[in-house]
């Protein structure tokens, strides 16, 4: 049991993620935090410029994680809360670190408050044509000062690790990988549709999940499943995730193809009803050009779907043997890729997935968390 007199660890986040429907960042920070809901020694302060998105609710069933949303003017736009208002709100609370959850810190971030950094990816670096162009120069501008103000990083990959060390001069023995883990009790699979749009889908589809925007391929996915059905019909695809920064051509099409029997489109879905997803899909696609991790990947390996994935690194580093890695900007191979599964149905390797389960990931925060704050209250 927790002694009632000990000074409990005040952690504060950027929480922005949290405040959209679930998205890759989001997801990540959830089952960070939902590995410490048993652990009564630490209190989160979740700081968002907007209410946390219903998605995440079941967060708020640990007492110790408390909202912080941002009121007036400065709270509006999320880029401008984070630089001018933030630093200050936080001022009034206690804060014993700050853990920046999308790689960046705020530059008012007083010195005296050790800073942590959850990298994803360097999309800014490798794939600047696939971000909002506003997005790529706050990344690029925010980067490389963060990073020299990080006392700790944790990567979300081996992958992501030797990025960090390739463009940057970080020290190695500052950086642990911290997969978003995910709880085996928590895969479960559901065979009644929990809601009633979701009843309305066919017995057979694959699915996709993940925000649409560039670097996510669904247009070269998109033209190779068109291919495909011309040569079989029964192809069905289910795609689950928000509309991000795409082509409005490209977003024009996919809302068009949605709704026609042969696409259908969730922008947001519940737990539960992602959880039908993946229970009931004969196939999972992850078709990115280039990605710092892949939950949705992790999840449909835990659920023991058949997973044909681009050719990336950390998608190996992820699914090993377990999936079929196809060069990702090729409609053909995409193509002949889906065409082969309807007609093979072969098998896959059982994924081995233990190291990627939560309670590793957040005995590894739990420790780094710890020793910054002790070091700072010596």
């Amino acid at each position: 049991m927790s002694n009632p007199n000990k000074k409990k660890y005040k952690i504060a986040l950027d929480a922005r993620p949290l405040s959209t429907p679930v998205s890759g960042v989001g997801r990540l920070i959830e089952s960070v935090l939902k590995g410490f809901e048993k652990d009564p020694d630490f209190e989160f302060y979740l700081f968002s410029h907007r209410p946390i998105h219903e998605g995440y609710k079941d967060l708020f069933r640990n007492p110790n994680i408390k909202p912080v949303i941002g009121q007036g003017l400065f709270s509006k736009i999320g880029g401008i809360y984070f630089v001018f208002y933030l630093p200050f709100q936080l001022r009034k609370y206690e804060i014993d670190l700050f853990w920046g959850t999308q790689q960046v810190f705020p530059l008012f971030l007083s010195k005296s408050i050790p800073g942590v950094l959850t990298y994803h990816d360097f999309v800014a670096y490798r794939f600047p044509e696939t971000m909002r162009p506003i997005a790529r120069f706050q990344q690029l501008f925010y980067l490389s000062r963060s990073i020299q103000r990080a006392d700790f990083i944790l990567a979300n990959s081996e992958f992501t690790s030797s990025e960090i060390l390739k463009y940057s001069s970080f020290s190695k023995e500052k950086i642990d990988i911290i997969y978003p883990g995910y709880d085996p009790k928590e895969i479960k699979k559901i065979k009644v549709p929990p809601t009633k749009r979701i009843s309305k889908l066919p017995k057979k589809f694959f699915l996709t999940v993940s925000t649409l925007e560039p670097r996510k391929n669904f247009g070269t996915l998109l033209k190779a499943y068109q291919e495909a059905r011309k040569e079989r019909s029964d192809l069905v695809w289910v795609h689950a995730g928000k509309e991000g920064w795409e082509s409005p051509e490209f977003l024009e099409k996919f809302k068009e193809f949605s709704g026609t029997g042969e696409l259908y489109w969730f922008d947001f879905v519940n737990e539960e009803e992602l959880k039908y997803l993946y229970s009931q899909a004969s196939l999972f696609i992850f078709p990115s050009v280039y990605e710092g991790f892949g939950i949705p990947l992790l999840e449909a390996l835990a659920y023991s779907i058949p997973c044909i994935v681009s050719d990336l690194e950390v998608f190996r580093e992820i699914g090993k043997k377990s999936c079929i890695y196809i060069p990702p900007e090729s409609v053909e191979d995409w193509k002949k890729a889906l065409l082969d599964f309807q007609k093979k149905k072969f098998k896959f390797p059982k994924a081995d997935l233990k190291r990627f389960e939560r309670k590793k990931s957040a005995a590894l925060v739990k420790k780094i968390f710890r020793d910054l704050v002790s070091s700072k209250r010596s």
